[in-house]
């Protein structure tokens, strides 16, 4: 990928400006102006259009190259960029030739890496994120704003434009670094602490939290980690582990820290528990900061990495609540990407601890949800900070159309209350497991509530917005049936790109259904269109995405009742034959999986008309397996 590094240490110096080229502009003014809502900072970078090749060519490697800063109008001096993510933001935005397949990518500037002292707005470095998984773009700044509404330490965040060589990458999230610098801006009297990226108190080896220092480097000990960790473990009940949180943390703020995740469904965050496939055993989570004070004594969350929040239905919920301690806690909860498995947050020490005594928790979720996070005025934040960056958005080089942002804006204010009603759905300890569908009785949906159903997961391409939702009278059979809402859109030059899932597990799956007929079920959509209905299973081939063994439905506005045969179940019409796997497949079902199909494509070319959508709904009842 790309070429040899002809670079060594700093020799590039003098190509960009050298190392002090100018007084130090901007090092001595606040944060707080560079975060404030009152100009769309631009970031104007130039470095040799060689060297600019390079870094993106090896944006894995995470190397920072120099690049020379101006920003409003002067000159800053050189500075330190690269690109920076995970898996899902960087590694993966790369195909096996090395190109680049994501629009852009996060990066991070480093304001000291040729000048230790140099500063910019008292930041050593700042992180501008791509917010590649949040098409509204607000995620980051309304998260990070409610952690600190309700008394958390976290991050401030905003947004800027960066420009290389007078080109502009479009806008991004700035996130404020969490380091040295940090702590001892938030904690005037005890800043000078350890800080720790992703070190949880597991480990018995003063080595494994070394590992994840970020401050204090050459003079740290661990012992305090150790022990916080050793007390939890050694407990033997969760009265003895609350002692032992009491201790070393401070279970109210704790219980702040818990309230905002749980309400903006941080699912990537400190209760994700993510297990090897290779290794079950081998468990851990990430996207957090743990900071130990300067006199040793107390340890405080700080979260990170929030844009794949506020989202209400996910693949995630299938996991039990933090407060909640499953009967068998070596259970591990699918996600369905990779072969990775999540463990039960409950079984872990220290959310045991925290949910021995739910009060602070219950009182701490109602100032938000009365606060900060109330309806009116989440909304009302939404708009605001639409209303800054919009014009930055109408100017995105390669983003998404108005229309498409506005309506992820409008589809985020839209999500707000059902945010609202998953935190109490999980607060009282439901989970999807509760909409599982039955071999042995009909699945008429009679006895759920709206707050169960905001738990409901589907699935679409970016620019498709769902809902999923009960429905009343007139209902296909009894009292309510199920309806996924839709409204289709294209992905940019991606024909077929309109498409919507609702899988709809089964209990205890996965299910032997060879010794079953089939799946008797009545549907409904609003207009008459073609619903695929799909064996979904982990039998099938990783590379064979969207080919499954199902039945291609023509449905209408009129209830339609029918029976589908396990016999008759084949493969999509544009499918290529993948061989004859159903007999297999029928043995391992894990769930039935609902595709309404888009209408209103021009010809063969797979894409709507330019400016048009297709909205719709289905609905769904009386499923029942034969």
């Amino acid at each position: 990928m790309g070429c040899d590094n002809p670079r060594t240490d700093g020799a590039n110096a003098a190509q960009t400006g050298g190392a002090d080229a100018s007084a130090d502009v901007y090092g001595a003014r606040d944060a707080a102006e560079l975060f404030a809502e009152t100009e769309l900072p631009t970031f104007e970078l130039s470095m040799p259009p060689e060297r600019w090749e390079y870094l993106q060519a090896h944006a894995v490697d995470e190397q920072y190259e120099p690049a020379e800063l101006h920003f409003r109008g002067e000159l800053v001096g050189q500075v330190g960029l690269r690109f920076k993510g995970n898996i899902g933001t960087l590694t993966n935005c790369f195909d096996a030739e090395g190109n680049l397949t994501c629009r852009k990518l996060s990066m991070k500037l480093k304001f000291d890496e040729y000048a230790p002292d140099r500063r910019f707005f008292g930041l050593k470095r700042l992180n501008l994120h791509a917010m590649m998984h949040d098409p509204s773009l607000l995620h980051e700044k309304l998260t990070y704003d409610l952690y600190r509404e309700l008394g958390v330490t976290a991050p401030r965040s905003s947004w800027g434009i960066a420009r290389v060589n007078g080109v502009s990458l479009g806008l991004f999230s700035l996130v404020e670094e969490v380091d040295g610098r940090f702590t001892k801006d938030r904690w005037k009297n005890q800043g000078d602490g350890n800080l720790y990226k992703e070190a949880w108190p597991i480990s018995s080896e003063a080595g494994d939290y070394a590992a994840a220092l970020e401050t204090n480097e050459e003079t740290a000990t661990h012992d305090a980690f150790v022990e916080f960790a050793a007390e939890l473990h050694g407990a033997s009940d969760a009265a003895a582990r609350r002692t032992a949180l009491e201790r070393w943390m401070d279970p109210e703020l704790l219980a702040r820290y818990m309230a905002v995740d749980d309400a903006i469904a941080n699912i990537d965050g400190a209760t994700a528990i993510y297990c090897s496939p290779e290794d079950p055993a081998a468990c851990g989570n990430h996207n957090y900061f743990f900071y130990l004070s300067e006199d040793q004594a107390r340890f405080q969350l700080v979260p990170w990495d929030l844009d794949a929040t506020l989202w209400p239905q996910t693949i995630y919920d299938n996991v039990p609540p933090w407060h909640i301690t499953p009967e068998d806690c070596n259970e591990r909860y699918a996600v369905d990407f990779g072969g990775v498995s999540l463990a039960a947050p409950g079984c872990d020490p220290l959310f045991s601890a925290l949910a021995h005594d739910l009060t602070d928790y219950d009182r701490a979720s109602a100032a938000l949800f009365e606060g900060p996070f109330a309806i009116e005025v989440a909304r009302e934040a939404i708009d605001r900070h639409a209303a800054f960056i919009s014009e930055a958005v109408a100017a995105e080089p390669g983003g998404p159309a108005m229309e498409r942002w506005q309506s992820a804006v409008a589809m985020l204010k839209h999500n707000i209350p059902l945010l609202h009603a998953r935190a109490r759905a999980r607060r009282n300890g439901l989970t999807p497991a509760a909409l599982d569908l039955s071999t042995s009785a009909p699945n008429d949906f009679e006895s759920l509530d709206d707050t169960l159903v905001t738990l409901v997961a589907s699935f679409s391409n970016p620019n498709t917005t769902t809902a999923v939702t009960l429905t009343g009278a007139p209902a296909l059979e009894g009292l309510q049936s199920l309806r996924l809402s839709f409204e289709y859109r294209d992905e940019p030059g991606r024909p077929w790109e309109q498409w919507t899932n609702l899988p709809l597990a089964f209990q205890g799956r996965p299910v032997d259904l060879s010794q079953r007929e089939g799946i008797r079920l009545t549907l409904r959509t609003d207009v008459p269109r073609v619903v695929r209905v799909d064996l979904d299973s982990r039998l099938y081939e990783a590379g064979t995405e969207g080919i499954r063994f199902g039945w291609d439905v023509a449905v209408s506005s009129e209830p339609l009742s029918v029976e589908l045969h396990f016999a008759d179940a084949g493969m999509p019409v544009w499918a290529r034959a993948t061989g004859d796997q159903l007999a297999a497949i029928r043995e391992r079902v894990d769930a039935l999986a609902f595709q309404p199909m888009c209408n209103g494509r021009e010809g063969g070319g797979g894409l709507l008309p330019e400016g048009t959508s297709d909205e719709g709904f289905l609905e769904l009842d009386s499923i029942q397996v034969f």
